[in-house]
Parts: structure tokens; C-alpha cells; sequence
């Protein structure tokens, strides 16, 4: 079997000559234009391509977990959008490599105990235990030699050496922040369901719990923000494999789950306390979190929407209002049937990036072609 240092450079050499430097500048160009509300002739549209090569097989994610090079096999193949097929296709996507360890790392920094269950991502073993919560607490803000932070800047060590010889790809890939989570759905990784209950009977420590992981957080940005290399300005940031305006994207998805008014009382403070220390700050969530977009967008420093599943909210209601704010909204999915460069340019004429999800290399290339067809 080839070592997988070996199919990383089997892979740049794939790559490199295949590479259009002009290109990815004007993806950078046009996601900047599309986050700051500049005029359009189009919106991005990225394509998350599957992977069908032959010639290459994706790593086990329970090994890649664990290696350097496997894992950036599979982000050069098969991450949020598969860069061995991107390069040809020459969407809106750019080429993002990142510390791919799931939603782990900061639980793991405060102390937590991380699970690779088979091919699934990585999980978080609660503590379930309120003694456990309360000496997180009295603990001193994790640093960089807890948890998973060694392994993420080793990744970021080993992203750099296998790209140094490959002029094209190091100046193409760009080097994205890994996954941090957000202090809501840190807490809830390590408190367990039991958390919904804090609400009522240990609101304090529930208080407590949020304000240490949001120093967590602060402090990982800041070192870890030290790696990234993208081409897309101080102000922004890729994730996801689109272009989010602030300087870090925080993950929502348990916030969702909440009343407008817990979120208001008891998340939305550290939100904004990320936000002031930072100095900008998007939010993701997946799932329908209408009911906290105005809660979200009155946070001092708010800058950008990252959706997962906008097909399940009104888009065009949120647009309007993120518009008015001139908060642009990531990862607008629109029906590939009005997938056209003006239909979409008329229903969100900046302030947007779009997305698609095709079912085959092929399928992507006749969006593509469709989408630009009346540009």
C-alpha cells in the first residue's frame, strides 16, 4: 500500500498544473463583493462536487482523524466541495484545506473525552456530572498543549510542508480556521441533554459554564487564526468552502433549540462577547432558526449568516432583513431549476452566496453551464 505521504504528492502533482491562479483571485474578488453588498453581475454559486475519481481512495475518517497526511487526502478529495474535480470545473468554489476534526476541539481543551465511533465524525463523551461543570469553571482558560490543539497545529505544520514545493497550490489553497463551535453548543457537548434542565435549576452555573467556554474560544481563535492563509482580506474568512464576513464563524446548531427569550438571557451575551473581543462575528446553525435571526442581528459586531439548511426558513424574509443591516447571508440553496445567473441576481442582487449540491460530477457541470447560460 502507497504511504499516504506519497498520495499527497501524487495529488499536488495531479493538481498543480491543473491550477488557474487568475481564477482564484476573482473567486476571492467575488465573494468579497458579494459579503460587502457591492454591485454583482452574478452571485457566487459554489458547487459541492462528490468525489469519483479512480486513481485516488479516500481515507477512513477514523484514520485520517489521527494523520496529517490522510486527512489532507481527504479534504484534497473529499471535503466540503472535492477539489480534484473543482479545479476543472472552475465554479465560485475556492480551495479550502482545514484541520478537519469535527465539532471536538474545544470540548476536548476543557477536558472532555473525544470518541471516533466507526466512519462517523468525532463525538464528545458528556461529563453528565455537575461537580465535573463546576471544576471547569474554577479551571484556568485551557491552553494550546490541551485536547486536540496540538493536532491542530500539526495539521497546519504538515498542510504547509506538503505544499511547499507546489508553487500554484500553495498559493491556491487556502488555510481555514477548524471547527470551534460555539459556547452553547460547546456547553452542551459537555454538560449533556441535562443542560436544558440548567435553565431552571442551575441557571448560575449554567452562566458560569457559558463564560468559560467563551474565553476558551477567544484564546483558540487567536492562536489558531496565527495559521490561516487565505486570499480573501483580514475582515473575512473561507468556511465551509464559501467566504463569511468576521472573524470567526461561531456554530449555532443547539441555539436553535431554544426559546428567542433563553437565547436572549443566556447565549446571546457571550455571542456578543465573542463579538466585542474579537471584533466581528458570523453565525452558522442547520435547522430552522428563524425564531432567533432578530436576536442575532442585534448583536454589536454582527456580521454574517452561514446557513445549513435555509430550505427550511424563509430566506427571502431574512434577506430582507439582513439587507437592511447589510449582513450578507452564506450558503443560499436555490432550486436548481431557477438556478440561472440573472434569476438569481434579481431575487438577492448582492449580499448572498449560493450554493448546490449535485449528485455527480456531471449534474454539476450542466448547473454550471445552466447557471452562466443567460450571464
Amino acid at each position: 500500500m502507497i504511504e499516504a505521504d506519497q498520495v499527497v504528492k501524487q495529488l499536488l502533482e495531479y493538481l498543480e498544473p491543473r491550477i488557474d491562479l487568475g481564477h482564484v483571485g476573482q473567486i476571492a474578488a467575488r465573494h468579497r463583493a458579494a459579503l460587502d453588498y457591492a454591485e454583482l453581475d452574478r452571485p457566487p454559486l459554489v458547487c459541492y462536487l462528490p468525489y469519483e475519481g479512480e486513481e485516488f481512495t479516500p481515507y477512513p475518517y477514523s484514520e485520517a482523524f489521527d494523520d496529517p497526511a490522510k486527512l489532507m487526502v481527504n479534504e484534497l478529495l473529499t471535503g466540503f466541495t472535492s477539489i480534484y474535480h473543482a479545479v476543472d470545473l472552475k465554479d465560485d468554489a475556492p480551495y479550502c484545506l482545514r484541520p478537519n476534526l469535527g465539532v471536538t476541539i474545544i470540548a476536548s481543551m476543557l477536558g472532555a473525552q473525544i470518541r471516533v465511533l466507526d466512519e462517523q465524525a468525532p463525538w464528545v463523551i458528556p461529563f453528565e456530572d455537575t461537580d465535573a461543570i463546576k471544576a471547569l469553571v474554577d479551571a484556568p482558560v485551557p491552553d494550546m498543549s490541551s485536547g486536540l490543539a496540538p493536532r491542530v497545529l500539526e495539521q497546519y505544520a504538515y498542510f504547509r510542508a506538503a505544499l511547499a514545493d507546489y508553487p500554484a497550490c500553495r498559493e491556491a489553497f487556502q488555510l481555514t480556521l477548524p471547527d470551534l463551535q460555539g459556547p452553547f453548543d460547546i456547553a452542551e457537548l459537555v454538560w449533556g441533554s441535562d443542560i436544558f434542565i440548567a435553565f431552571y435549576d442551575t441557571p448560575d452555573l449554567l452562566s458560569a459554564c457559558l463564560s468559560k467556554i467563551t474565553e476558551a474560544i477567544i484564546a483558540a481563535q487567536r492562536r489558531f487564526s496565527l495559521e490561516v492563509k487565505d486570499n480573501i482580506g483580514p475582515d473575512y474568512q473561507y468556511q465551509h468552502a464559501v467566504g463569511v464576513k468576521g472573524q470567526i464563524l461561531l456554530r449555532g446548531d443547539t441555539a436553535v433549540m431554544l426559546s428567542p427569550e433563553h437565547y436572549r438571557a443566556f447565549v446571546q451575551p457571550h455571542d456578543a462577547r465573542v463579538a466585542q473581543e474579537l471584533g466581528s462575528v458570523a453565525v452558522h446553525f442547520c435547522g430552522n432558526g428563524q425564531h432567533q435571526i432578530d436576536s442575532m442581528l442585534s448583536i454589536p459586531g454582527f456580521t454574517c449568516f452561514d446557513f445549513g439548511q435555509p430550505w427550511m426558513m424563509d430566506v427571502d424574509t431574512i434577506y430582507a432583513k439582513a439587507a437592511a443591516k447589510r449582513v450578507p447571508l452564506a450558503r443560499l440553496t436555490v432550486p436548481v431549476k431557477e438556478l440561472t445567473a440573472q434569476r438569481a441576481l434579481r431575487r438577492f442582487p448582492t449580499g448572498a452566496i449560493l450554493t448546490c449540491e449535485p449528485t455527480s460530477v456531471r449534474e454539476a457541470r450542466r448547473i454550471w453551464e445552466q447557471y452562466l447560460d443567460e450571464s
